[in-house]
């Protein structure tokens, strides 16, 4: 079947180029629902047509629509899922009319191209060779959100569809970016950013000195107790990112506001970390200020474990990747968060990074390896043939 899926992939080479140049071309953020719609209208009619049963999921009026599908539903096997996300950070127009274009070194420039338009592509002819070859194994699934780049609902609404979708499933692919070296994602850390702000006493700091309460210097404090919550050997490193306090140099400053940030390697971290934030936000250091600070629940991006399971399912596609000449894999953790973390909190072994490889995303310098998007359909397609060898 593998040969026939080549085939497949090798005469269709020209057609998934068109399709890609199609979905990078309909550009847009997640803010941007206009936009976001006219992009998964174009992705719901590409799945129906090629036989996925598809429709569209709004867990809130302003959030960007969810696409989820599944072809070969009574097959016997568990599901397997692909997902991912359809928006980019750029915003509709920021590179000029039609800004898709491939390269004379092969690599593919766009906004998106790499960062994941390239991956819902892998997807969508992963399924068309399978169904060309005659495969009938387990159900195929899908879920693409509109909102992964920072979407104001995400974690609270599009992550919770998801979450559902990753259900049951034997296990879950999240299209995200490829590393250049053909690395697959095995885990992620988990990230929040909040702020507080800190109420003082304003007073001439030359005349009335002694009345003044000081916001910045009750600030100070807990800025330092924040930092000193790093502990690089667990994975967890602090980040205090925006301090503004004060309006003159003569007088004691009676307001000051901090925005800072955590990245974990554990989830038990971050609960240790949310807790001590929690106990210094209602501890006062300098008598009569006031501190104004609310737990992160709306930002919250937990973590993409490295788990056992992650591992198996890393070393099981590297050996498939070897076993038919698509090259060794290594696997990496990344700093970076994804939405390989809400397939794996409905308890499914998931990878990240499985879609074209390249650099520089989130950034106008993004590209992608043209070659990428053949081998790592066939790849795919070779990996989900085999899965009832997968033992975890």
């Amino acid at each position: 079947m593998q040969k026939l899926i080549e085939a497949y992939v090798d005469s269709h080479r020209e057609e998934m180029i068109d399709r890609w140049r199609e979905l990078v071309n309909l550009e847009g953020k997640a803010d941007e629902l206009e936009a976001m719609d006219a992009v998964v209208s174009h992705l719901l009619k590409l799945f129906a047509e090629a036989g996925v049963s598809c429709h569209l999921e709004q867990a809130h009026p302003q959030a960007a629509k969810v696409l989820v599908g599944e072809i070969g539903s009574g097959r016997p096997g568990k599901p397997v899922l692909f997902g991912g996300h359809y928006d980019t950070v750029f915003k509709k127009g920021a590179f000029g009319p039609a800004p898709f274009r491939i390269d004379e070194d092969g690599k593919a420039h766009g906004p998106g191209c790499l960062d994941m338009k390239g991956g819902i592509i892998i997807t969508l002819y992963v399924i068309k060779a399978l169904e060309a070859a005659g495969y009938s194994e387990r159900p195929i699934r899908i879920v693409f959100c509109g909102d992964e780049e920072g979407g104001t609902y995400h974690f609270n609404y599009s992550a919770k569809i998801i979450r559902k979708a990753a259900e049951g499933c034997l296990c879950g692919f999240n299209m995200e970016t490829g590393p250049i070296n053909n690395d697959l994602c095995v885990g992620r850390k988990g990230a929040f950013n909040t702020h507080f702000s800190v109420d003082g006493v304003s007073a001439h700091s030359g005349n009335n000195f002694e009345a003044g309460r000081n916001a910045i210097v009750e600030a100070a404090h807990k800025i330092l107790a924040i930092d000193r919550m790093t502990d690089m050997e667990k994975g967890s490193h602090m980040n205090v990112a925006i301090v503004n306090g004060g309006k003159v140099w003569s007088s004691v400053p009676d307001h000051c506001e901090v925005t800072f940030s955590g990245r974990f390697a554990l989830n038990s971290e971050m609960e240790r970390v949310l807790d001590e934030v929690d106990r210094l936000m209602k501890t006062t250091f300098v008598e009569g200020t006031t501190t104004h600070y609310e737990p992160p629940t709306n930002l919250l991006l937990q973590v993409y474990e490295q788990s056992d399971e992650n591992m198996a399912l890393w070393k099981f596609c590297e050996e498939v990747s070897r076993e038919n000449g698509y090259g060794a894999m290594g696997h990496v953790f990344l700093g970076g968060g994804s939405d390989a973390v809400q397939m794996a909190m409905a308890g499914t072994p998931t990878l990240c990074s499985c879609g074209v490889r390249g650099e520089w995303n989130h950034t106008d310098r993004e590209y992608a390896v043209v070659e990428s998007l053949f081998s790592r359909t066939k790849l795919w397609c070779a990996v989900v043939q085999k899965l009832e060898q997968l033992q975890f």
